[in-house]
């Protein structure tokens, strides 16, 4: 009866092969697959020698996305300031020309004028002299 079942057993292809095909290349590596997983699981011995260089790659790998995480947190910042600045220096330029507007000449005589004071007077006079050579 035993050996029915091992026949029957040896026989049917198991279900995973079923699914990959039925290529002899897909059974080894397969096969290759289960003998490498039964060795790591059973003895231990890989993770053993191993052990190291898992370290190594684990702790590089938390490096790595610390050092990004960081990097991403500068980029983040310096877009802040950058659009502070931004919103500074159009302030400054709405302040400026306000500014401008309000101590322009004919600004400041209209306030005079409207304040009754009549010791301002509009200059007929150019406030520097020109002279064209030509040669």
């Amino acid at each position: 009866m035993r050996e029915n079942n091992k026949k029957q057993e040896t026989g049917k292809k198991p279900r995973l092969f079923s699914m990959l095909g039925n290529s002899m290349e897909e059974e080894m590596a397969l096969k290759q697959w289960k003998s490498v997983i039964r060795q790591m699981s059973i003895d231990g011995q890989w993770f053993k020698r191993q052990i190291g260089v898992i370290i190594l790659a684990v702790t590089g790998i938390i490096i790595y996305i610390t050092c990004r995480y960081q990097a991403q947190q500068e980029i983040i910042q310096e877009e802040q300031l950058r659009k502070e600045l931004q919103d500074w220096k159009f302030r400054t330029l709405t302040r400026s020309s306000e500014l401008t507007l309000k101590t322009r000449q004919s600004q400041i005589e209209i306030a005079l004028k409207n304040f009754g004071d009549s010791t301002l007077k509009v200059s007929t006079e150019a406030p520097f002299i020109t002279t064209v050579t030509r040669e």
